[in-house]
């Protein structure tokens, strides 16, 4: 590969620089239909319009208001809580998790479908910290929250599994087996995955140890890229094997979960569990 352009590498240098010299709040803004850009430290957020105040020359001011409806994107990075809060879940402290995800999952409420927007992804974490708790009309009201969001098959299949997730502690098998069929046959790999996971928990629930462990062994053979549902899998696995007997194997899974994930929530049940 030839080297870049000495003009071009120097702007890509110096754009480089400034845009890590830029305060926060300039890289966060409301990027109208028009192309127009509103930083969003100046404006504020009012009914239905985003609300920017503007001097008068001599004194004064006056409010030029900018309909929701007007903004094409956000361009708005990241949360670093979320990734924080997603670590938290992974470790199995919902109550911490939700500390960090409830002010963005607010923030980004008035603008859930414009792209660019975090609620999505604030949204379904939210739903995973609730589910490790239990209330149950909270993890209702946050499915179906998602359910009517209009936002597609990933957001809206994590708000079904969530669904499956609530009948199955109901001890409503039947029910949560329905909505499972219908998410592995229509949902996206990564809520496919979860209800391999939930229809193990089911079978091991039936000490049906054998249909537990297919359905574990299918994260790891057919998701093997979803290295956050492999913890799942192991401890699930482990416990099939030890169910049916096979304690080597049971042994082997835990110790692989334990020294590949040490710092999940599986892996401490995992420690107790078979004393390691």
């Amino acid at each position: 590969m030839s080297p870049p352009r000495p003009r071009l590498f120097l702007s890509l240098v110096i754009g480089h620089c400034l845009s890590g010299m830029l305060p926060a709040a300039f890289a966060q803004r409301y990027i109208l239909k028009d192309n127009t850009a509103l930083i969003a430290a100046e404006v504020t957020l009012g009914s239905g319009a985003l609300i920017q105040q503007v001097a008068i020359p001599g004194g004064g001011s006056f409010e030029r208001r900018y309909p929701l409806a007007d903004i094409a994107r956000l361009d708005f990075p990241e949360p670093e809580a979320l990734d924080e809060a997603e670590k938290l879940i992974t470790a199995g402290s919902g109550e911490d998790a939700l500390k960090l995800i409830e002010p963005i999952y607010r923030q980004f409420a008035p603008f859930a479908k414009v792209p660019g927007s975090h609620w999505p992804l604030a949204a379904q974490l939210r739903l995973q910290a609730l589910l490790l708790d239990t209330d149950n009309s909270a993890i209702s009201s946050a499915a179906r929250e998602l359910m009517q969001s209009g936002l597609g098959p990933d957001v809206t299949g994590t708000a079904k599994l969530a669904l499956a997730q609530l009948d199955a502690r109901a001890g409503k098998e039947a029910l949560a087996n329905v909505m499972l069929d219908q998410i592995v046959r229509e949902a996206t790999p990564a809520v496919q995955a979860r209800a391999w996971l939930l229809r193990g928990d089911l079978a091991a629930a039936r000490a049906a140890h054998f249909e537990a462990l297919e359905c574990y062994l299918r994260v790891p053979a057919f998701f093997g890229t979803l290295d956050e549902l492999m913890p799942a899998a192991l401890l699930g696995a482990a416990r099939a094997y030890r169910g049916y007997g096979d304690t080597s194997r049971a042994e082997r899974s835990a110790l692989d979960l334990i020294d590949t994930y040490p710092t999940t929530l599986q892996a401490t049940q995992a420690k107790k569990e078979f004393n390691l």
